[in-house]
């Protein structure tokens, strides 16, 4: 029987190689010259080896390790488990095309923007991986097999924001290293040429046969709520827990929309309200200024620990993730890098209805769920967990339950004291209800795709636009939508059988990771 512990340093060390772009988002730096192989045969052999792992990790005796092994012992299983049977029978690398999109353009991508060492070194590594993007393509063009309409159409959205993002962010970085600047424009160039060919095999050859299904099925979708979220739920109770919270949620905002004008209904007033918002050029500095504001309350009121030398940055949305991000997102800091900065995309627009989505009572609750203390400083605290498992590995469950959490937590703390922004949190909880209706509905085929977006611009009232970004990521990310929901659920359940106080509560709760929170429960509460 292996050590456990050398175990997990050689499973890790089998992933990091073998994902490379996964490794530097990690702080593993090693393989920043890389990409990855992505023909079949290479793709197949990884599953195959990852595997064996479950079968070794299953040997090991539990009861001989530590509390803190065991739990690494249990998340890395699951999660290996997991990605194992997704690559059998989901088979994402068969149906979706935007992965070999995606994985490059993020592989330069983060180079660029984590300043873990001088852009000279960090060029380099661009460069090395600009130059095999060409075949990243070519060998992930010959994986496609049945994909569905909606993933051929959104790997095409993206192959236009990654030629955005050859054009126009690459030079700019380029300039600053003058020795390299050729080959990195040279490199660049041969990129995009890849893009722009396999965007027109994509649209001409590839998108009528796109005739797949994005359901993985009730089977698989309940076998991810048990082993990768260790839920206590299955499908059919997430209808249930999801129908329960859209109503409920309806019946607060026809209280607080009579208050606010009794001679309109909630959705009336909310209408209105996505009127007001910043021109196009203020978004970013509004974003800011609230999120600044929501790390001074989080100080101001000793709600949890902010640790030290940490950073969040606010920034655009890349080009090439905008299809599938309507509003904002967050980059979470490296977990194996001595810089912990964070980034707080938002996404800009100048078109009216999506503008909409930038409301201004809207932005208060936005910033605090992805910055303080909601995501980013989820985050940080994870990412200093002493554990190579649970510094990598967790679940949406925890980590979206948590910014959930947070926004209504800070509301009944007073950091938002508005009944118009009130209203709007209260929408979006109707929102989060819609996500986990339709998570279970899509996948286990009782909804379609145009049955779900009509569904988020009927009940949350989202603008088309914006609906339809959410759920071209809904059909590509399974039981992630219902996480927000269901992750806030538990965590409030915890805290009602906490017993210390709340900044106690939050650094406790913070301190095991991004982990299934049945997992904590049996630390915190036994």
């Amino acid at each position: 029987m292996q050590n456990f512990n050398k175990l997990v340093d050689d499973i890790l060390e089998f992933m990091w190689k073998s994902m490379p772009v996964e490794a530097t988002f990690a702080g593993i730096h090693k393989y920043d010259h890389e990409l990855g192989k992505f023909d079949r045969d290479a793709l197949t052999d990884i599953n195959t080896k990852m595997k064996s792992y479950v079968d070794e990790l299953e040997k090991i005796d539990t009861s001989t390790l530590t509390a803190n092994e065991r739990m690494d012992h249990t998340i890395l299983s699951n999660t290996l488990k997991v990605q194992t049977k997704s690559f059998d029978e989901i088979r994402m690398w068969e149906k979706n095309p935007s992965t070999y999109v995606d994985n490059p353009l993020y592989g330069v991508f983060i180079l660029a923007i984590r300043e873990f060492a001088p852009l000279n070194e960090r060029m380099e590594s661009i460069l090395a991986r600009l130059e095999k993007i060409p075949k990243v393509i070519e060998e992930g063009k010959k994986n496609l097999k049945n994909s569905p309409a909606i993933y051929t159409q959104v790997a095409i959205e993206s192959i236009q924001g990654g030629i955005q993002f050859f054009d126009k962010f690459i030079p700019l970085i380029a300039e600053k290293v003058p020795k390299l600047k050729d080959a990195i424009i040279k490199a660049t160039n041969n990129a995009k040429d890849s893009f722009e060919a396999y965007g027109k095999f994509l649209e001409n050859e590839w998108l009528p046969k796109s005739t797949g299904d994005f359901a993985i099925g009730k089977g698989l979708f309940d076998y991810k709520l048990k082993v990768e979220h260790i839920l206590p739920y299955n499908s059919e109770d997430l209808l249930e827990i999801g129908d329960d919270l859209l109503h409920s949620t309806k019946v607060e905002l026809e209280i607080l929309a009579k208050e606010i004008n009794p001679s309109k209904a909630w959705w009336e007033i909310i209408e209105e309200l996505k009127n007001e918002h910043p021109k196009p050029a203020n978004i970013l500095d509004t974003y800011r200024k609230e999120m600044n504001r929501a790390r001074q309350f989080v100080i101001e009121k000793n709600l949890v620990t902010i640790p030290t030398d940490e950073e969040l940055d606010v920034i655009p949305t890349p080009e090439f993730e905008r299809p599938i991000i309507p509003y904002a997102a967050y980059m979470p800091p490296a977990p194996f890098e001595e810089q912990q900065k964070g980034f707080f995309y938002v996404t800009p627009s100048d078109k009216k209805e999506q503008l909409r989505g930038h409301s201004i009572y809207k932005i208060p609750v936005t910033a605090l769920h992805e910055g303080y203390p909601g995501h980013h400083l989820q985050f940080l605290h994870a990412n200093r967990v002493d554990s190579k498992v649970r510094k990598l590995f967790g679940t949406s469950v925890f980590i979206e339950g948590w910014a959930l959490y947070c926004e209504e937590m800070m509301y009944d703390l007073g950091y938002y004291r508005d009944p118009r922004v009130r209203l709007m949190q209260l929408k979006d909880r109707i929102w989060r209800a819609c996500r986990v209706i339709i998570d279970v509905n899509l996948h286990t085929k009782r909804m379609t795709y145009g049955e779900a977006i009509d569904f988020l611009v009927k009940e949350a009232k989202l603008e088309r636009p914006n609906a339809i970004a959410e759920v071209k990521r809904y059909t590509r990310s399974p039981t992630q939508p219902m996480s927000y929901a269901i992750g806030k659920k538990q965590i409030m359940s915890l805290k009602d059988e906490y017993k210390d106080g709340l900044k106690e509560f939050h650094d406790k709760l913070l301190s095991f990771g991004s982990i299934p929170v049945a997992l904590i429960k049996e630390r915190m509460i036994g």
